[in-house]
């Protein structure tokens, strides 16, 4: 299916008679707004899964699950596949996102402990549970057992280590530089997988925003924005 959810997005009529569906002609509506389709992705959650997403031309994006040296041989591995890929959509969206916690503010203490009481790992618990194609490591605990949550303390070693991006903004910083060094093209969070207040999530953001960001998001452009554009121009459409 995947190489043919974008022809359904095209303007023709489309049709497809397989082996495991099949559909007479018609005409799929609603169609992508602006120049060819949005950029796709594939959720990262087993090894082989980075090598294929390369080879179609996908971007791939997965949580931070295991040591982030543990992730570089996986990062290679779609880099090197995505240089002779042969997209299943107009054009290759070269990408990798990781999917992470973040908190920053400006009391880091404050933050480490704050961190330590949001449920983190139950909801990496509940990952493991969802999701069996997941590789979990052997040292952590099998369903209906939790995951404990971690202390302030080794909260705060998560975070140098690159796991989380939590602390005060220098912390943060330090953190997402990690990733960029491992080969991550964005980053995304996930404030509301744990049991923060409102207040507290929208005042990390806007710190993380105007301390953070600016470091890293040196581009007027996104990458699948200027993907999608090019190949448009390319394709004149």
């Amino acid at each position: 299916t995947i190489r043919e959810i974008p022809k359904m997005w095209k303007d023709a009529p489309y049709s497809y008679e397989g082996e495991f569906f099949r559909m007479p002609e018609r005409k799929v509506f609603p169609k992508p707004y602006g120049p060819l389709h949005p950029a796709m992705w594939v959720a990262g959650g087993s090894p082989g899964t980075f090598t294929e997403a390369g080879e179609l031309g996908l971007g791939v994006f997965c949580f931070a699950i295991g040591r982030p040296k543990d992730m570089e041989p996986l990062l290679k591995a779609y880099k090197a596949a995505i240089v002779n890929a042969t997209p299943v959509g107009d054009y290759v969206n070269d990408n990798i996102m990781g999917v992470t916690n973040m908190l920053c503010m400006e009391d880091r203490a404050k933050a480490f402990e704050t961190a330590s009481n949001m449920g983190m790992n139950y909801y990496s618990t509940l990952a493991y549970h969802w999701l069996d194609n997941v590789p979990r490591p052997k040292h952590l605990p099998e369903w209906p057992n939790k995951i404990p949550e971690p202390t302030p303390e080794q909260v705060e070693q998560l975070s140098a280590e690159g796991y989380i991006a939590v602390g005060d903004p220098d912390d943060c910083a330090r953190s997402v530089q990690r990733w960029v060094d491992m080969g991550f093209d964005q980053l995304t969070f996930s404030p509301t997988t744990n049991t923060l207040p409102t207040e507290v999530v929208v005042g990390s953001m806007e710190l993380f925003g105007r301390e953070v960001i600016p470091t890293f998001d040196t581009e007027p452009e996104h990458s699948t924005t200027r993907y999608r554009r090019e190949a448009a121009a390319k394709l004149a459409v």
